[in-house]
């Protein structure tokens, strides 16, 4: 069983590629006046010290966001990203932090948006309240992700996002978090939904993403895994998914132009891949992942899922 602990894992694989879909489903909000609202579930801390604590321990950065610091061109939306990381940094040129996806969602919110950040670990969450408390667009909530999908739904206002990355240590999880989606969704119909998920030998994975179907049936649903080993096979994290319910139009076909760089670069000598799937809103069955062979719109080459 994985237990995903932000502090651990901060600026890892799966930590790029959850924030790189963070960033573009943020682009489709900013691309409107209209104010939006990011609400994070499991907010965690708000940022990482990369070369002390527990991240330096665990090295996990280095194969992640440190692949990626050096990296010149590329798609707008990456370039813009790492441009963002490389501005938070206390000295200029130098990875020694990484932001969690609360601070990513700062940065980019306007004088109209807001951000809603729920955190349930003391520690963490006075480690996320004191790093947001001068922003006044910025609320910080101590709440069970479960207390809040019941308590802030729907939100003021009612467009923008809601981002749910738990860590996956209770066998439970995998099934309470197609439940919280629907009761989000039964409140909120409205908003984006980005939910990750980690790949794992033991194939937990596929269940999770098809109750996710299933259970938003009729919505646009943009499944992506960045698998660092394919098959899974192996003790830990093998990659990492994401599910974005309700994506903004086009998202999966900017997605497989930003993470397919960003993956050759996370995975150099090639032993996994990009997967990507969509479910449409009158679309009948399951959508097959389609390995990403380039970054140019989709071939039809069908992978097996090994599930």
């Amino acid at each position: 069983m994985l237990s995903y602990q932000h502090q651990y894992h901060a600026g890892n694989s799966a930590d790029v590629h959850k924030h790189l879909l963070l960033w573009l489903v943020l682009d489709a909000l900013l691309s409107r006046p209209k104010p939006f609202v990011v609400l994070d579930l499991y907010a965690g801390s708000g940022e990482y010290p990369l070369t002390t604590g527990a991240a330096a321990r665990s090295g996990e950065w280095r194969a992640g966001i440190g692949r990626l610091w050096d990296l010149t061109g590329g798609p707008a939306p990456l370039q813009a990203f790492l441009a963002a990381l490389r501005g938070l940094q206390p000295r200029p040129g130098e990875l020694t932090r990484y932001p969690g996806s609360p601070q990513i969602a700062r940065l980019r919110l306007r004088a109209q948006d807001r951000l809603i950040a729920c955190e349930l670990h003391p520690a963490a969450h006075a480690a996320l309240r004191a790093g947001l408390r001068v922003d006044r667009r910025c609320h910080v909530h101590r709440r069970d992700a479960r207390e809040a999908a019941r308590a802030l739904f729907p939100p003021e206002p009612r467009r923008g996002m809601a981002l749910l990355d738990p860590a996956y240590e209770r066998p439970a999880e995998y099934t309470e978090v197609p439940q919280l989606t629907a009761e989000i969704r039964r409140r909120w119909n409205t908003g984006i939904l980005l939910v990750w998920y980690p790949v794992l030998e033991d194939g937990r994975h596929p269940r999770l993403r098809e109750a996710l179907r299933a259970g938003h049936a009729g919505e646009r649903i943009v499944f992506s895994e960045l698998r660092l080993t394919d098959p899974p096979r192996g003790p830990g994290l093998q990659g990492s998914g994401i599910a974005v319910i309700g994506a903004p139009w086009q998202l999966d076909l900017q997605a497989r132009q930003v993470l397919f760089p960003a993956w050759r670069r996370l995975d150099p000598e090639g032993r996994g891949g990009l997967f990507q799937a969509l479910a449409l809103e009158n679309s009948r069955g399951r959508p097959h992942l389609v390995r990403v062979q380039n970054p140019d719109p989709p071939d039809p080459e069908d992978v097996k899922d090994y599930d």
